[in-house]
């Protein structure tokens, strides 16, 4: 019964996971900052990109959680 529900909720953080990532707009301007073009270089985050670090970050702690306690549940029988 724990089992069933500790997965149900590792399917729905790897879904959230997977899903916050694609949501995130890209974090830097690649090669065009080389040439100069940098200006968000010394600009802090916006609140929406600190949001969502958090978030991605939350979801991903309980997604390692799950899977460790799956992993352990699993080759402990």
């Amino acid at each position: 019964m724990v089992t069933t529900v500790v997965l149900i909720i590792h399917l729905i953080a790897a879904a959230s996971v997977v899903g916050i990532i694609v949501l995130q707009g890209p974090k830097g301007e690649g090669l065009g900052a080389i040439g100069g073009g940098g200006a968000r270089l010394f600009h802090g985050p916006r609140p929406r990109e600190t949001m969502f670090l958090r978030v991605t970050t939350v979801v991903a702690i309980i997604f390692g959680m799950t899977s460790f306690y799956l992993v352990f549940v699993h080759f402990g029988r």
